[in-house]
Protein backbone atom coordinates (compact mmCIF):
# COMPACT_ATOMS: atom_id res chain seq x y z
CA UNK A 1 0.00 0.00 0.00
CA UNK A 2 1.11 3.68 -1.07
CA UNK A 3 -1.48 5.06 1.58
CA UNK A 4 0.20 4.04 5.31
CA UNK A 5 -1.89 6.79 7.38
CA UNK A 6 -5.76 8.18 7.90
CA UNK A 7 -7.49 10.03 10.17
CA UNK A 8 -10.49 8.82 12.31
CA UNK A 9 -13.02 10.45 14.00
CA UNK A 10 -12.50 10.30 17.65
CA UNK A 11 -15.94 8.64 18.42
CA UNK A 12 -15.30 5.94 15.43
CA UNK A 13 -11.68 4.97 16.91
CA UNK A 14 -13.06 4.33 19.88
CA UNK A 15 -15.97 1.99 18.31
CA UNK A 16 -12.68 0.14 16.46
CA UNK A 17 -10.47 0.12 19.96
CA UNK A 18 -8.27 2.11 18.56
CA UNK A 19 -8.55 4.68 21.51
CA UNK A 20 -9.74 3.96 25.21
CA UNK A 21 -12.13 6.53 26.68
CA UNK A 22 -14.71 7.02 28.98
CA UNK A 23 -18.22 5.64 27.05
CA UNK A 24 -19.37 8.39 24.50
CA UNK A 25 -22.68 9.57 25.09
CA UNK A 26 -23.57 8.52 21.51
CA UNK A 27 -22.07 6.53 19.80
CA UNK A 28 -21.29 7.08 15.84
CA UNK A 29 -23.25 4.32 13.71
CA UNK A 30 -21.48 5.46 10.84
CA UNK A 31 -17.41 5.08 10.79
CA UNK A 32 -16.14 8.62 9.92
CA UNK A 33 -12.44 8.33 8.23
CA UNK A 34 -10.70 11.23 6.83
CA UNK A 35 -7.42 11.31 3.91
CA UNK A 36 -4.22 11.86 5.61
CA UNK A 37 -1.58 14.87 4.85
CA UNK A 38 0.81 16.64 6.04
CA UNK A 39 -0.30 19.87 6.87
CA UNK A 40 -3.17 21.79 6.04
CA UNK A 41 -5.75 21.40 2.66
CA UNK A 42 -5.35 22.97 -0.30
CA UNK A 43 -8.79 24.46 -0.13
CA UNK A 44 -9.15 27.84 2.21
CA UNK A 45 -12.81 27.27 3.40
CA UNK A 46 -13.69 30.39 6.04
CA UNK A 47 -15.27 27.75 8.54
CA UNK A 48 -13.15 24.73 8.10
CA UNK A 49 -9.82 24.06 10.49
CA UNK A 50 -8.54 22.02 8.09
CA UNK A 51 -8.03 24.84 5.76
CA UNK A 52 -5.23 26.54 4.16
CA UNK A 53 -4.72 29.81 5.94
CA UNK A 54 -6.23 27.97 9.40
CA UNK A 55 -4.73 28.44 12.41
CA UNK A 56 -6.37 25.82 14.06
CA UNK A 57 -5.40 22.49 14.94
CA UNK A 58 -4.95 19.70 12.35
CA UNK A 59 -6.24 17.28 14.51
CA UNK A 60 -9.76 19.23 14.10
CA UNK A 61 -12.82 19.13 11.91
CA UNK A 62 -15.53 21.17 13.12
CA UNK A 63 -14.93 20.37 16.78
CA UNK A 64 -14.56 16.94 16.62
CA UNK A 65 -10.78 15.24 17.03
CA UNK A 66 -9.69 13.02 14.20
CA UNK A 67 -6.26 11.25 15.45
CA UNK A 68 -3.86 9.40 12.81
CA UNK A 69 -3.92 5.72 12.68
CA UNK A 70 -2.46 3.69 10.57
CA UNK A 71 -4.72 2.33 7.72
CA UNK A 72 -3.55 -1.32 8.01
CA UNK A 73 -4.37 -1.06 11.75
CA UNK A 74 -7.76 0.55 10.92
CA UNK A 75 -8.49 -1.87 8.55
CA UNK A 76 -7.97 -4.74 10.57
CA UNK A 77 -10.14 -3.23 13.25
CA UNK A 78 -13.34 -2.82 10.50
CA UNK A 79 -12.89 -6.77 9.39
CA UNK A 80 -13.40 -7.99 12.71
CA UNK A 81 -15.43 -5.64 14.39
CA UNK A 82 -18.27 -7.99 16.03
CA UNK A 83 -21.73 -7.70 15.01
CA UNK A 84 -22.66 -5.48 18.44
CA UNK A 85 -20.39 -2.84 17.06
CA UNK A 86 -20.63 -3.04 13.41
CA UNK A 87 -21.00 0.30 11.10
CA UNK A 88 -24.49 0.50 9.23
CA UNK A 89 -21.74 3.14 6.80
CA UNK A 90 -18.33 4.32 5.97
CA UNK A 91 -18.08 7.48 5.29
CA UNK A 92 -14.43 9.16 3.97
CA UNK A 93 -13.81 12.69 4.33
CA UNK A 94 -12.04 13.91 1.37
CA UNK A 95 -9.54 16.90 1.67
CA UNK A 96 -8.52 19.14 -1.17
CA UNK A 97 -4.75 18.14 -2.60
CA UNK A 98 -3.04 17.09 -5.32
CA UNK A 99 -3.06 13.05 -4.44
CA UNK A 100 -6.37 13.14 -3.02
CA UNK A 101 -7.73 10.95 -6.14
CA UNK A 102 -5.02 8.35 -5.96
CA UNK A 103 -5.55 8.07 -2.08
CA UNK A 104 -8.87 7.58 -2.15
CA UNK A 105 -8.53 5.15 -4.82
CA UNK A 106 -6.39 3.71 -2.43
CA UNK A 107 -8.59 3.84 0.58
CA UNK A 108 -11.56 2.52 -1.17
CA UNK A 109 -10.23 -0.65 -2.33
CA UNK A 110 -8.51 -1.64 0.77
CA UNK A 111 -12.11 -1.51 2.59
CA UNK A 112 -13.57 -3.06 -0.10
CA UNK A 113 -11.30 -6.38 0.79
CA UNK A 114 -12.08 -6.13 4.01
CA UNK A 115 -15.33 -4.71 4.47
CA UNK A 116 -18.92 -5.60 3.04
CA UNK A 117 -20.20 -2.26 5.03
CA UNK A 118 -21.43 0.20 2.49
CA UNK A 119 -19.42 3.15 1.58
CA UNK A 120 -20.19 7.14 1.02
CA UNK A 121 -17.31 10.21 0.23
CA UNK A 122 -17.20 13.56 1.03
CA UNK A 123 -15.45 14.81 -1.77
CA UNK A 124 -14.24 18.42 -3.17
CA UNK A 125 -15.47 18.77 -7.55
CA UNK A 126 -13.90 16.32 -9.42
CA UNK A 127 -14.10 15.12 -13.15
CA UNK A 128 -16.76 12.54 -14.55
CA UNK A 129 -13.86 10.05 -14.86
CA UNK A 130 -13.39 10.05 -11.22
CA UNK A 131 -16.50 10.17 -10.15
CA UNK A 132 -17.38 6.89 -12.50
CA UNK A 133 -14.03 5.24 -11.49
CA UNK A 134 -15.14 5.65 -8.29
CA UNK A 135 -18.75 4.16 -8.54
CA UNK A 136 -16.88 1.47 -10.37
CA UNK A 137 -14.67 0.14 -7.44
CA UNK A 138 -17.52 0.22 -4.74
CA UNK A 139 -18.72 4.03 -3.43
CA UNK A 140 -22.15 4.02 -3.25
CA UNK A 141 -22.85 7.41 -2.57
CA UNK A 142 -21.16 10.48 -2.58
CA UNK A 143 -21.26 14.63 -1.34
CA UNK A 144 -19.94 16.88 -2.27
CA UNK A 145 -21.12 19.91 -0.27
CA UNK A 146 -22.04 23.38 -1.46
CA UNK A 147 -22.29 25.01 2.19
CA UNK A 148 -23.51 28.05 1.40
CA UNK A 149 -27.34 28.67 0.83
CA UNK A 150 -26.81 31.65 -1.41
CA UNK A 151 -23.91 32.27 -4.42
CA UNK A 152 -23.39 35.62 -2.72
CA UNK A 153 -22.15 33.58 0.63
CA UNK A 154 -20.48 30.71 -1.36
CA UNK A 155 -18.29 33.30 -2.63
CA UNK A 156 -17.47 35.04 0.89
CA UNK A 157 -16.54 32.01 3.08
CA UNK A 158 -15.68 28.78 -0.12
CA UNK A 159 -14.78 30.86 -2.88
CA UNK A 160 -12.64 34.03 -4.15
CA UNK A 161 -13.36 36.35 -1.16
CA UNK A 162 -10.81 33.82 0.94
CA UNK A 163 -8.80 32.74 -1.95
CA UNK A 164 -10.26 29.72 -2.70
CA UNK A 165 -10.19 27.47 -6.16
CA UNK A 166 -14.24 26.72 -5.86
CA UNK A 167 -17.14 28.49 -7.79
CA UNK A 168 -21.06 28.35 -6.92
CA UNK A 169 -21.55 27.26 -10.42
CA UNK A 170 -18.99 24.23 -10.40
CA UNK A 171 -20.02 22.71 -7.50
CA UNK A 172 -23.95 22.76 -8.52
CA UNK A 173 -22.60 21.57 -12.12
CA UNK A 174 -20.66 18.52 -10.56
CA UNK A 175 -23.43 17.78 -8.40
CA UNK A 176 -25.40 17.35 -11.13
CA UNK A 177 -22.60 15.19 -13.00
CA UNK A 178 -22.61 13.26 -9.60
CA UNK A 179 -26.25 11.99 -10.32
CA UNK A 180 -26.08 11.26 -13.84
CA UNK A 181 -22.99 8.34 -12.57
CA UNK A 182 -24.66 7.84 -8.89
CA UNK A 183 -27.82 8.31 -9.46
CA UNK A 184 -31.06 9.85 -7.67
CA UNK A 185 -30.87 10.02 -4.12
CA UNK A 186 -27.50 9.03 -3.68
CA UNK A 187 -26.23 12.32 -4.15
CA UNK A 188 -25.90 14.31 -0.83
CA UNK A 189 -24.83 18.20 -0.36
CA UNK A 190 -24.59 19.57 2.89
CA UNK A 191 -25.83 23.20 4.08
CA UNK A 192 -24.85 25.19 6.77
CA UNK A 193 -26.90 27.03 8.76
CA UNK A 194 -25.97 30.54 10.48
CA UNK A 195 -23.60 32.07 7.46
CA UNK A 196 -26.02 35.37 6.78
CA UNK A 197 -28.39 33.10 4.84
CA UNK A 198 -32.21 34.06 5.21
CA UNK A 199 -34.55 30.67 6.12
CA UNK A 200 -36.35 31.55 2.66
CA UNK A 201 -33.03 31.27 0.71
CA UNK A 202 -31.79 28.20 2.41
CA UNK A 203 -35.50 26.84 1.79
CA UNK A 204 -35.61 27.79 -1.66
CA UNK A 205 -32.46 25.92 -2.58
CA UNK A 206 -33.47 22.70 -0.31
CA UNK A 207 -36.86 22.76 -2.24
CA UNK A 208 -34.68 23.34 -5.85
CA UNK A 209 -32.00 20.60 -5.01
CA UNK A 210 -34.52 18.05 -3.34
CA UNK A 211 -36.47 18.44 -7.11
CA UNK A 212 -33.31 17.31 -8.52
CA UNK A 213 -33.45 14.46 -6.16
CA UNK A 214 -30.11 15.38 -4.42
CA UNK A 215 -30.40 14.97 -0.74
CA UNK A 216 -29.64 17.78 2.15
CA UNK A 217 -27.52 17.48 5.10
CA UNK A 218 -28.43 20.74 7.46
CA UNK A 219 -25.98 21.34 10.14
CA UNK A 220 -25.69 24.18 12.75
CA UNK A 221 -22.46 27.00 11.67
CA UNK A 222 -19.75 26.26 14.33
CA UNK A 223 -17.30 28.66 15.08
CA UNK A 224 -13.92 26.97 15.29
CA UNK A 225 -11.02 28.59 16.65
CA UNK A 226 -8.39 29.71 14.23
CA UNK A 227 -10.29 29.85 11.74
CA UNK A 228 -11.35 33.06 9.52
CA UNK A 229 -15.20 32.70 10.69
CA UNK A 230 -14.41 31.89 14.31
CA UNK A 231 -15.74 35.32 15.40
CA UNK A 232 -19.16 34.47 13.84
CA UNK A 233 -21.94 33.36 16.37
CA UNK A 234 -23.97 29.93 16.08
CA UNK A 235 -27.36 30.15 14.77
CA UNK A 236 -30.48 30.51 17.00
CA UNK A 237 -31.76 27.39 17.89
CA UNK A 238 -35.26 28.35 16.81
CA UNK A 239 -34.21 29.11 13.42
CA UNK A 240 -32.59 26.00 12.85
CA UNK A 241 -35.67 24.67 14.04
CA UNK A 242 -37.92 25.78 11.57
CA UNK A 243 -35.54 25.16 9.07
CA UNK A 244 -35.17 22.08 9.89
CA UNK A 245 -39.24 21.04 10.31
CA UNK A 246 -39.39 22.90 6.78
CA UNK A 247 -36.86 20.90 4.99
CA UNK A 248 -38.75 17.84 6.35
CA UNK A 249 -42.08 19.02 4.90
CA UNK A 250 -40.40 19.61 1.52
CA UNK A 251 -38.25 16.56 0.71
CA UNK A 252 -41.22 14.15 2.19
CA UNK A 253 -43.48 15.92 0.18
CA UNK A 254 -46.28 17.12 2.81
CA UNK A 255 -45.62 20.68 1.86
CA UNK A 256 -44.41 23.00 -0.59
CA UNK A 257 -42.88 26.33 -0.49
CA UNK A 258 -46.10 28.04 -1.10
CA UNK A 259 -47.17 26.18 2.83
CA UNK A 260 -44.67 28.40 4.20
CA UNK A 261 -45.62 32.16 5.49
CA UNK A 262 -42.18 34.60 5.31
CA UNK A 263 -41.57 37.78 6.79
CA UNK A 264 -40.37 40.73 4.49
CA UNK A 265 -36.90 39.62 5.96
CA UNK A 266 -37.14 36.24 4.67
CA UNK A 267 -37.90 34.79 8.37
CA UNK A 268 -40.13 31.95 8.84
CA UNK A 269 -43.75 33.36 10.43
CA UNK A 270 -46.29 30.16 10.01
CA UNK A 271 -46.26 26.87 8.55
CA UNK A 272 -49.65 25.97 6.99
CA UNK A 273 -49.85 23.04 10.09
CA UNK A 274 -52.20 22.84 13.28
CA UNK A 275 -50.97 22.01 16.73
CA UNK A 276 -51.39 17.93 16.25
CA UNK A 277 -49.88 17.68 12.68
CA UNK A 278 -47.15 19.97 14.65
CA UNK A 279 -46.98 17.40 17.81
CA UNK A 280 -47.50 14.11 15.15
CA UNK A 281 -44.44 15.84 13.46
CA UNK A 282 -42.61 15.67 16.56
CA UNK A 283 -43.03 12.71 18.01
CA UNK A 284 -43.02 10.60 15.30
CA UNK A 285 -40.79 12.23 12.41
CA UNK A 286 -36.95 12.18 12.25
CA UNK A 287 -36.95 16.06 10.99
CA UNK A 288 -34.97 17.07 13.98
CA UNK A 289 -32.37 13.92 14.10
CA UNK A 290 -28.88 14.24 11.93
CA UNK A 291 -30.07 14.45 8.04
CA UNK A 292 -27.63 12.85 5.71
CA UNK A 293 -26.96 9.45 4.07
CA UNK A 294 -29.00 6.51 5.51
CA UNK A 295 -27.07 5.27 8.98
CA UNK A 296 -25.36 8.28 9.54
CA UNK A 297 -25.85 9.75 12.68
CA UNK A 298 -22.34 12.31 13.54
CA UNK A 299 -22.88 12.68 17.03
CA UNK A 300 -21.98 15.74 18.62
CA UNK A 301 -20.13 17.46 14.74
CA UNK A 302 -21.83 20.53 15.50
CA UNK A 303 -23.02 20.64 18.62
CA UNK A 304 -21.64 20.12 22.45
CA UNK A 305 -22.94 17.19 24.19
CA UNK A 306 -24.05 19.56 26.64
CA UNK A 307 -26.14 21.76 24.45
CA UNK A 308 -27.54 22.94 22.94
CA UNK A 309 -27.99 20.40 20.30
CA UNK A 310 -29.01 21.30 16.59
CA UNK A 311 -28.85 17.24 15.36
CA UNK A 312 -30.01 14.91 17.45
CA UNK A 313 -28.10 11.78 17.15
CA UNK A 314 -30.69 9.43 18.45
CA UNK A 315 -34.41 9.60 19.01
CA UNK A 316 -35.58 12.29 21.36
CA UNK A 317 -36.98 11.74 24.76
CA UNK A 318 -40.28 12.88 25.67
CA UNK A 319 -38.72 16.08 27.14
CA UNK A 320 -36.83 16.92 23.85
CA UNK A 321 -40.21 16.53 22.09
CA UNK A 322 -42.26 18.42 24.43
CA UNK A 323 -39.50 21.11 24.11
CA UNK A 324 -39.47 21.32 20.11
CA UNK A 325 -43.45 21.68 20.10
CA UNK A 326 -43.41 24.28 22.50
CA UNK A 327 -40.91 26.13 20.51
CA UNK A 328 -42.59 26.01 17.79
CA UNK A 329 -46.34 26.09 18.87
CA UNK A 330 -46.43 29.57 17.87
CA UNK A 331 -45.61 29.24 14.25
CA UNK A 332 -48.49 26.78 13.41
CA UNK A 333 -52.38 27.40 13.22
CA UNK A 334 -54.65 26.71 16.28
CA UNK A 335 -56.00 22.93 16.10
Amino acid sequence: MTVNKIRVSIGSASVLGLYESERFKDIPTTCYLMTYKEGHCVANCGFCPQARESESSIELLSRVNWPIFSLQEVLTKLKYLPPSKRFKRICIQTLNYPRNFHDLIEIVSQIKKNSEIPISIAIPPMSQEKLSQLKLIGVERVGIALDAATSEIFEKVKGKEVKNPYRWETHLENLKEALKIFGESLVTTHLIVGLGETPKEILELISDLHELKIKVSLFAFMPIKGTKLADLRQPDLLNFRKIQLGRYLLINKLKSLRDFTFSSNGDIVKFNLNEKELWNLVNDSNAFLTSGCSGCNRPYYTSKPSGPIYNYPRKLSNNEKEEIFESLINLVKNS
